[in-house]
């Protein structure tokens, strides 16, 4: 039965894909861009949360924007309206210019969680065909990395994680994700946001690398650096994290350069809540591995450094250097939460893009086009 499932889901995505080509969702002058209405409805009012002045993005507007990490707040184990959240999704992508979305299953593992994975969103590639890619393996194998002792990896254990994975990219995913590494329980994202906590160099998570490099594709990881052990920061709250943080950056780093052909997209820069992903540390691994790229999910409201975007919107000149350092190795990944439920919503939507726009507009043209698209495309091979 999954076997035909997955053969039928293929098809979809192909003929998603023929509907909509990837120079076509890449640039598409005639998207409509985001009105100022539009704006202010979402965000409660002229100016968007508190009263800021709206920033003047118009230079950036127009630009067809891929998100390449997005979530609905279907499957959360208190609601289940799928169709509901895909239309939320696709007005916001109408009106902010997104042509494309990929959509994916939050880090899963929790005991309390119910475990979806790609094949729970047939729905949303039927209904709208060409307008979101999907990526998948939260549910499935970043439930076994999570649940499995790096000792209890028998030979068993190791084939059918491998045929998972080759059943992730058989239905047509662009990439694995999003698998948690180092996961930190948010405040703001409800009582039911886990901590969730794995050595970088689990052996599994060595050979989702040794897969994705075969299979071509990208692993979009959740990873909350600790560079020293260190008090939990605030505003983070213990429990459910741990008042008492051990440092993860060298396992990462081993598992970074296990395969150098497996494509690590690293989730969430410019606005991480521990706030330990300095702009130094990104130019340092951006520099010693290759095979690494960052999302950005861009939030304002702080002046600390590892927020890319100063509180009045301005793109933070060091943080620009960066980017025109390494202007192929950035994306865009708003960490939305879509749902038709606003009682319920979470994450970054409006204000994410929002901000992400302010960002483009303070760079080159042709810079902005690539983090707008351009790089997404590159990455997940979405021409192919």
């Amino acid at each position: 039965m999954l076997r035909a499932f997955l053969a039928s889901l293929t098809v979809v995505l192909l003929a998603g894909a023929l509907a909509a080509p990837a120079s076509a969702q890449r640039f598409n002058p005639n998207a409509q861009r985001p009105s100022r209405e539009f704006m202010q409805e979402r965000q409660g009012g002229p100016g968007g949360p508190g009263g800021s002045p709206t920033f003047d993005y118009s230079a950036a507007a127009g630009i067809p924007l891929i998100d390449t990490h997005m979530h609905f707040e279907f499957g959360n184990g208190q609601r289940a309206d799928l169709p509901g959240d895909a239309a939320d999704a696709i007005a916001v992508m109408d009106k902010m210019n997104i042509t494309t979305s990929f959509l994916m299953p939050p880090p899963e593992g929790h005991s309390e969680q119910v475990p979806y994975d790609l094949e729970a969103f047939a729905y949303v590639m039927t209904r709208y065909p060409g307008r979101f890619r999907l990526s998948g393996g939260a549910g499935s194998l970043g439930r076994t990395i999570l649940t499995t002792p790096a000792g209890a990896v028998t030979d068993a254990v190791r084939q059918k994680f491998i045929a998972r994975a080759h059943e992730i990219a058989a239905a047509g995913a662009v990439g694995f994700g999003e698998i948690g590494i180092e996961h930190f329980a948010l405040p703001a994202m409800g009582p039911r946001h886990p901590f969730e906590e794995v050595p970088a160099d689990h052996p599994l998570l060595l050979l989702l690398a040794d897969q994705a490099a075969e299979l071509g594709l990208p692993i979009d990881v959740h990873f909350d650096v600790i560079p020293e052990d260190m008090d939990l920061p605030a505003p983070l709250q213990s429990p459910p994290n741990p008042a008492h943080l051990t440092q993860n950056l060298p396992a990462f780093e081993r598992f970074l350069a296990h395969n150098p052909k497996a494509k690590i997209v690293w989730a969430h820069v410019g606005g991480e809540p521990a706030r330990n992903r300095s702009l130094e540390l990104c130019r340092r691994l951006l520099q010693d591995h290759p095979n690494l790229y960052m999302s950005f999910r861009v939030q304002r409201g702080l002046p600390h450094p590892s927020y890319a975007l100063a509180p009045d919107g301005t793109l933070k000149p060091m943080w620009r250097q960066l980017i025109l350092q390494f202007p192929d190795r950035f994306v865009f990944g708003s960490d939305s939460f879509y749902t038709d439920d606003p009682r319920t919503r979470r994450g970054g939507d409006i204000e994410g893009v929002e901000n992400f726009r302010r960002l483009l507009a303070q760079l080159p043209p042709d810079v902005a086009a690539k983090l707008a698209n351009g790089n997404a495309a590159q990455i997940y091979r979405l021409g192919k």
